[in-house]
């Protein structure tokens, strides 16, 4: 099985292209899934696909990040995606308690400081310890 491919999702159906073939179909996705497998109707290889409903794509990003809350807590988060509307980053165990739906954060990044320079986000949406972020406009 090759790697992962990221397919777009639109209106719930995902135009699957064979990475082995080329062959393409679409292909109906329910809005609970993020991952499957898929088999070629031509040449029967299966691939592993992500699906991506998202209106820009995000960019695959991975790396420790400081995030502080409005509160004053600050924390050390895994960074897993970006896109210039918001991010996607996971928190550990004794750190997603204080964290929740509507709250805003700032983050901190070393490695690149310009990557955040767009000031405040407010958290989304929070599933097991992946959290999204949207980014708030500065006025």
């Amino acid at each position: 099985m090759a790697k992962t491919v990221t397919f777009r999702v639109i209106s719930g159906r995902a135009q699957f292209k064979c990475p082995f073939c080329q062959k393409r179909r679409s292909v109906p996705i329910s809005s609970t899934i993020r991952e499957r497998t898929i088999r070629c109707h031509q040449c029967e290889e299966i691939t592993r696909c992500k699906f991506n409903r998202r209106e820009t794509l995000r960019e695959q990003q991975f790396g420790k990040v400081f995030l502080t809350t409005s509160d004053g807590r600050e924390m050390e988060a895994d960074l897993a995606d970006y896109s210039p509307r918001g991010v996607g980053f996971d928190v550990g165990f004794r750190d997603i308690k204080k964290i929740a739906v509507g709250k805003e954060l700032k983050f901190n990044c070393s490695w690149n400081p310009r990557l955040f320079s767009r000031g405040k986000y407010v958290v989304r949406s929070i599933t097991g310890h992946r959290i999204g972020a949207q980014n708030i406009r500065p006025v």
